[in-house]
């Protein structure tokens, strides 16, 4: 019978892990890049002060005063972060506002896109939640904006100011192909898009059947047709109440084929003066005026 390997008997040692032994793996870990870990610690810290973002917050950020102190007062409206700075929280007296952390105007536009206009402001945000549509639609009755694949932060943000200004029920934009309710659009919408309902859809053209069945009068921007938009807007025979959709498609292509083919009525704005084509948010608000002046 052969004889056991010397030495199989003895348990094996372990690596000491007490005292001041430590593995070299674990030890050249911890102490290869001391600046690394200085300045994981340092934004730790920052992120914990609320000052410095994470990538993830370069997307929900609101600024402008207008647009953050609309955030500010919507219920709907989830907030992560605030930023505000000294003279900012002292000329509009927000001191009591405990989500605003209070930040210098330099340190702000390194948080927000370059060039962004915060005036002071700004925040970072969850998306609001959509409108539901049946309340943006039910009952037939005013004026509804529905936005064809326009993807504009500025032209979506301007509909947002004009549908307040001009009572519009609410806006639909498809769910995809359309700028996020932050950034630009909030600031160009100076607030509104916190008060204006927004609803959003998988299929414009489906919609747009949905809302000549509930009864509205689905009216298509576009150029080449020989109705004018203010022919278009009347009263239809046997109606008691005024109750237009206006669709507006984006700047160039327009609205799509299927889009067209699924409006009652495709209408212009006539120019006189032989401009070849307005911009959408133009052509929204002469739209938008003409059938308020309707009603």
């Amino acid at each position: 019978m052969s004889r056991p390997p010397r030495n199989s008997r003895r348990p094996k040692k372990s690596p000491k892990t007490h005292g001041k032994t430590m593995p070299k793996a674990a030890h050249s870990e911890s102490h290869a890049n001391p600046r690394q870990n200085r300045a994981q610690s340092l934004s730790g810290q920052e992120a914990s002060l609320g000052r410095r973002p994470s990538r993830d917050t370069k997307r929900g950020l609101i600024w402008g005063q207008h647009a953050v102190l609309a955030a500010l007062a919507n219920p709907a409206r989830q907030i992560h972060k605030g930023w505000v700075s000294p003279a900012a929280k002292a000329r509009l007296n927000l001191g009591s506002e405990s989500r605003l952390i209070e930040t210098p105007p330099g340190e702000m536009d390194s948080i927000l896109p370059g060039g962004a206009a915060h005036q002071g402001l700004a925040l970072h945000c969850a998306p609001l939640p959509a409108a539901d549509i049946d309340s943006i639609i039910r009952p037939a009755e005013g004026l509804i904006l529905v936005l064809d694949q326009i993807t504009d932060p500025h032209n979506v943000g301007a509909m947002f100011r004009l549908a307040s200004a001009f009572g519009a029920r609410g806006i639909i934009m498809q769910d995809r192909k359309a700028p996020p309710l932050d950034g630009a659009t909030a600031k160009v919408a100076v607030g509104n898009v916190e008060t204006v309902p927004c609803a959003t859809v998988t299929n414009i053209a489906n919609t747009l059947l949905t809302l000549r069945e509930t009864g509205w009068l689905v009216t298509g921007l576009a150029g080449e047709t020989k109705l004018t938009l203010q022919q278009a807007l009347r009263l239809p025979k046997n109606a008691t109440v005024h109750a237009n959709v206006i669709v507006l498609g984006a700047e160039g292509p327009g609205l799509r084929k299927r889009v067209r083919e699924c409006c009652d009525q495709l209408a212009r704005i006539p120019m006189p003066g032989g401009a070849e084509s307005l911009n959408v948010a133009t052509a929204a608000a002469i739209a938008a005026y003409e059938a308020v002046r309707e009603n």
